[in-house]
């Protein structure tokens, strides 16, 4: 756990001295906030969730994007599911359709900890015809602490190509810790605070963004033990 805080620092440190070179009048940092509410349910080796969640900038009073998004999840094994998904984005000025497939990879330490590892491409496709291509790889910790209360932790990022402004490289990272509460077997409420850089081409830019995700599962009954994640 040391060795990822220690990863996501440097990764952080990094980034940062690139973008205080630019020009100091560009203003770097925000305040942003994601709400959302996400129910799953199903059954053996078959999972699915769908979720609505709202994101607001600009020291949140301007809206980013809402979305609705529907996963479904294979599990596989014990250590590998297969998760195809897709999200209807609504942005101010314009509409995206965002399908994607991904694989989980789960690992245990001494029936404590689940590491989540995340890898997945997208293609998001908005209303102007432009389609942009990315993959991402994002790892996620987690601990229960007692019958109540879990923590997390998630690091990863996002690599980018497109057509229509010749880029290529990562577009965005995320960090940070999260905290679980657990109001019931099944119905849960998680609270995160993510560190979000942003690639500007020129600079970067930076936001922190706490997160709340309410999680109502309708059925938890699984062949396996489903990864514990949420996607960027």
């Amino acid at each position: 756990m040391k060795h990822y805080l220690l990863i996501t620092f440097l990764l952080i440190l990094v980034s940062s001295s690139n973008s205080f070179s630019q020009e100091e009048d560009i203003d770097k940092w925000d305040n942003q906030i994601y709400l959302a509410n996400k129910i799953s349910g199903g059954k053996e080796k078959f999972k699915f969730t769908g979720e609505i969640q709202i994101r607001l900038k600009e020291n949140m009073q301007q809206l980013d994007r809402w979305y609705l998004e529907a996963v479904g999840s294979f599990l596989v094994n014990k250590h590998f599911e297969i998760v195809p998904d897709i999200r209807f984005n609504i942005k101010p000025d314009e509409i995206e359709l965002r399908p994607g497939l991904g694989v989980l990879y789960k690992q245990y330490l001494k029936d404590k900890f689940q590491f989540v590892h995340q890898f997945k491409w997208q293609i998001d496709l908005d209303n102007n015809s432009n389609a942009d291509h990315a993959v991402r790889y994002v790892l996620f910790v987690n601990k229960n602490v007692s019958e109540k209360i879990g923590v997390n932790f998630a690091v990863g990022s996002l690599y980018r190509w497109r057509k229509e402004d010749d880029f290529s490289g990562v577009l965005f990272f995320r960090a940070g810790p999260g905290l679980v509460y657990k109001m019931t077997k099944k119905h849960s409420i998680n609270f995160s605070y993510l560190i979000n850089g942003t690639n500007n081409k020129e600079y970067w830019t930076w936001a922190g963004v706490p997160f709340i995700q309410l999680i109502i599962n309708i059925d938890n009954d699984y062949k396996y033990v489903p990864a514990k994640y949420f996607n960027f």
